[in-house]
């Protein structure tokens, strides 16, 4: 008997509306995704509107204070009449401002008290100062802004904490882009660079020759001339194409380029003149004396150039300390000091050991300080045929590290000079260490001196010595500095730097802060090449009572989203 196949036409309608259902509950999936996507899209978009609308704010802020340094104490009432204000007590958004553009977002600004306080009091300059900046360490003298961004249903807060500049802001700060007026030849040419080389550029450094007391023209051996063409001029110095400064920069003055040189790291490192007018930088061919054809160019400067930045200017001195040391770590004339770790050795004269003044830890508040025997120092110092003696203890407040091995908190200040005669490391990151000269802060360098001969333009007679031969015993190759360096009235500078032959790289990491442009070698035959680096930890700690600017600018120490 014939068996005939099951009629199948049921089944394929089954399957057919199986299909049909599965492919409609993926496109509503499909549609679901997309849509929620554009909503998340959506979202992301507002939250990133909302968050250039904080940053608007904070630069608005920083905008006004930069133009007025004293904007900060008015508190709420410092917008200009007629404008529209953002600004707003603690725990407010109710005056907000569009952000330019048409986006329609908006932002307020909120003025945070200091610890202790519920709101910003500008009825005087003083209760301004102690709502607003904050009194106690490790914050003492900073202010917070807290800008609030919208955007649709999106908010997002941004704090900028305000600090005063500092030197520490920088890997590399010069009130002068000059020489110091005691690396010039003799007494006459040294009174006349005291006189004309402490002019900036833009002041008219180069615009004339210098003179003696009469306003007569002195030649390179500081006699008189009458043709201006043989008469000297105030040093240009260069950065050159192998120069390397990695991490912010700063000048009162203008900087000045033989080649293409390399200044900052990150578009985020400022490289600020106080020039007032573009491009704020000059081509060593451009001054007096050196148009040996020299030309300069800009195209390595990976930092933001900034024209007319304020000056920033130190104290006189750093006698500001002596009362903040210790009266155990507070030492007088000629010392030597040997870090060890999170311990030390202070030794009277040559020695950290001989005629022991103090072996112990650091001190508790972290600062030392060395000042002159009897209130005076009558030493002058040249950094031309140095010679060291061994013996003996000078009455000026000078500091010698011989040893330089660091694991704490530091602050070393001199009345007078310090001596690096080591290297300088810290060896935990908790390590660090500023280095405070009223004077110099001066690099070891010994050399053969010989007291009867003179190579021409390697010496200068302000020692019976008046002739150098070399590197002597003990001078240091590629030498490392970890420390903030800085050198109030002078330079830091290497002794000897233009005897002998080279020694490689003089590498400092953390900040150089110096009046005038402290020479460590000339170009391809003596001394260092340099290497800068910059320490960030120095963007918001700094070493113990590091002395700052008696006049400055506000810059934003630290930025943190909420």
């Amino acid at each position: 008997m014939p068996i005939r196949a099951k009629d199948e036409s049921g089944f394929t309608l089954i399957m057919t509306v199986i299909g049909i259902t599965l492919v409609a509950l993926l496109a509503a999936v499909a549609v679901t995704a997309v849509t929620g996507s554009a909503q998340v899209t959506g979202r992301d978009i507002q939250r990133k509107q909302a968050y250039e609308a904080a940053i608007a704010g904070i630069n608005e802020y920083s905008y006004h204070l930069h133009a007025n340094s004293a904007y900060w104490s008015k508190c709420t009432e410092a917008a200009a009449s007629g404008e529209p204000s953002a600004l707003n007590q603690v725990g407010s958004t109710a005056n907000r401002r569009p952000v330019p553009g048409g986006s329609g977002a908006t932002y307020a600004l909120e003025l945070i008290p200091a610890t202790g306080h519920e709101k910003c009091v500008p009825t005087t300059l003083e209760t301004a100062t102690s709502s607003m900046l904050e009194g106690l360490e490790p914050m003492r003298g900073t202010f917070r802004v807290r800008a609030t961004g919208f955007s649709g249903k999106a908010k997002v807060s941004v704090i900028a904490t305000f600090k005063p500049a500092s030197f520490l802001d920088y890997v590399y700060f010069t009130q002068l882009e000059t020489s110091d007026p005691v690396t010039y030849a003799n007494e006459e040419l040294r009174n006349a660079a005291q006189r004309q080389c402490t002019k900036t550029i833009y002041e008219g450094r180069y615009t004339t020759p210098l003179e003696n007391a009469s306003g007569q023209f002195l030649n390179w051996e500081g006699k008189v001339t009458t043709s201006e063409s043989n008469a000297e001029f105030c040093d240009v110095i260069s950065f050159v194409g192998a120069d390397n400064i990695k991490g912010p920069m700063h000048t009162n003055d203008a900087f000045v380029f033989c080649g293409s040189p390399t200044l900052g790291s990150e578009a985020s490192d400022s490289i600020e003149v106080s020039y007032p007018k573009e491009p704020g930088w000059f081509q060593t061919k451009m001054l007096p004396r050196e148009g040996y054809g020299c030309s300069g160019s800009n195209a390595n400067v990976k930092g933001t150039w900034r024209v007319n930045s304020p000056a920033l200017i130190p104290p006189e001195t750093n006698s500001e300390l002596a009362t903040i040391a210790e009266e155990r770590f507070r030492f007088k004339g000629e010392v030597s000091i040997c870090l060890e770790g999170s311990t030390m050795k202070v030794g009277r004269g040559k020695s950290c050991t001989e005629s022991s003044l103090y072996s112990g830890a650091f001190p508790v508040n972290g600062v030392i300080y060395d000042s002159n025997e009897n209130n005076e120092c009558k030493t002058e110092y040249s950094p031309f045929n140095v010679a060291y003696e061994t013996t003996g203890v000078n009455t000026c407040g000078n500091v010698n590290i011989v040893k330089g091995e660091y694991a704490k908190p530091l602050t070393i200040a001199a009345a007078n000079n310090v001596l690096i005669m080591s290297n300088v490391k810290k060896t935990t990151e908790e390590g660090m260490l500023g280095l405070i000269a009223t004077n110099f802060i001066r690099i070891y360098h010994p050399v053969k001196l010989h007291p009867e001969e003179c190579l021409l333009l390697l010496c200068h007679e302000n020692t019976s010595i008046t002739g150098c031969y070399g590197n002597a015993s003990g001078s240091m190759e590629n030498p490392t500095i970890e420390a903030a360096l800085l050198a109030l009235q002078h330079s830091v500078i290497v002794d000897n730097y233009r005897c002998g032959a080279q020694l490689g790289t003089l590498t400092i990491k953390g900040a150089l802060a110096q009046k005038f442009r402290g020479a460590v070698g000339t170009t391809g035959n003596s001394g260092y090449v340099k290497n800068y680096e910059y320490d960030k930890r120095l963007k918001t700690t700094e070493p113990p009572s590091f002395i700052e600017p008696v006049k400055s600018d506000w810059v934003i120490g630290r930025e943190t989203v909420e």
